[in-house]
């Protein structure tokens, strides 16, 4: 009779039978295959690059037509957002992007022409002429493309542009004049080289995104032949959750707190009065790590679940030290995301209840053999 102690080291061991040589084999065909999916991956990333920057730069742009529209609003007194004008005139300056700019007119008996440098402006050239006069006045245009033309229709030279005023008037006399002006103002690059390096730096992300399942798939090869079914098991368990986790943390940072992020960071700066011009490097890498540092945050129930299998915290452990592990959190969520408290507390408060959710794994989910438990003695 075949002794079942026996048979079950047998199945333990039937797929340990790769020697070191033939592991470093297995391992560069692996990587070789990764790197050619990278690099596939990095060819189409490249390829839509523009667009990835313009989509991530969209969130930033929203944020500060939304806080200047406020902030002119608020500059001329229109501080209560629940004003029917205010509503009414909100969303008209957010998406034509204006903001207020004040004038002072200088009254037009101050602008009479004292010289005789102004010429009176061309005729039509639209108008019916014959080819003699036609050539004439295009050869007028020509000479007039370097002159200004004055409120009276009437053209000047910029350089004798002064000759205008025959006379300065008084402060008193200026008149002021409240405009709307299309604000210009976005995403600035200092160097000739920084939107090169950004698309470059774009395509790497997308690429690597791309070709991820692939490479986490040849990788995954590597370590299967090295493990035994019942350890193969686990990870077909956990890296679902694993990645589901990762993608809920980077989800939950670019669609909800980044909005709430740059919000806090434009007002903050509005309080001290200092005006900003975001700089295009140093966003995308602020929007790169704000979701990386969430996702990596989010793995906290499956790094508490480990560590409670390998024997080295018990769950009694993560239970009475809560208070302690609240206190880690925010410490790590500091770390993990741009120096703001915004982005901090929202880190903080998801993880808190990670935390818990991992004490009930801890607790819930059974110990199976091999991982968390004692070894076969294969003697």
């Amino acid at each position: 009779m075949t002794n079942r102690g026996s048979r079950n080291q047998d199945d333990l061991f039937d797929n340990s039978t790769m020697t070191f040589g033939e592991h470093l084999e297995e391992l560069r065909h692996c990587l070789i295959r990764a790197i050619l999916a990278l690099a596939i991956g990095l060819g189409i990333g490249l390829t839509v690059a523009n667009k990835v920057v313009r989509y991530v730069s969209e969130p930033l742009k929203e944020a500060i037509l939304d806080f200047n529209a406020k902030k002119n609003l608020a500059m001329l007194g229109y501080e209560d957002l629940d004003d029917p004008k205010v509503k009414a005139l909100l969303p008209t300056m957010i998406k034509q992007s204006l903001k207020w700019q004040v004038v002072y007119e200088i009254p037009r008996e101050f602008q009479t022409p004292a010289s005789p440098i102004v010429t009176p402006p061309p005729a039509d050239p639209q108008t019916n002429q014959s080819d003699g006069d036609k050539n004439k006045t295009e050869s007028v245009k020509d000479d007039t493309l370097k002159t200004v033309q004055v409120a009276d229709g009437q053209i000047v030279d910029p350089s004798d542009l002064s000759a205008l005023l025959h006379s300065l008037p008084s402060p008193e006399q200026l008149l002021p004049k409240v405009q709307l002006i299309r604000d210009t103002t976005g995403l600035t690059t200092l160097k000739v080289e920084e939107s090169f390096m950004i698309w470059v730096k774009a395509g790497l992300i997308v690429g690597a995104v791309i070709s991820s399942p692939a490479v986490f798939y040849f990788l995954w090869q590597f370590i299967a032949a090295g493990l035994h079914q019942h350890e193969r098991k686990y990870v077909y368990i956990y890296l679902p959750v694993s990645v589901t986790l990762f993608v809920s943390g980077v989800v939950l940072a670019f669609f909800l707190v980044l909005h709430y992020v740059l919000n806090f960071l434009l007002a903050f700066n509005g309080s001290m009065d200092v005006e900003m011009e975001p700089r295009l490097t140093h966003y995308i890498n602020f929007v790169l790590l704000l979701p990386l540092g969430f996702g990596l945050a989010f793995q906290l129930p499956l790094v508490m679940l480990f560590l409670q299998r390998i024997g080295l915290i018990e769950t009694a452990a993560y239970v009475g030290s809560w208070r302690i592990a609240i206190l880690v959190i925010f410490f790590l969520s500091m770390i993990l995301t741009p120096a703001d408290v915004t982005s901090m507390v929202a880190l903080a408060i998801p993880l808190m209840f990670l935390y818990f959710l991992g004490i009930l794994m801890c607790h819930f989910i059974p110990r199976g053999p091999g991982l968390g438990s004692g070894a076969y003695d294969p003697a």
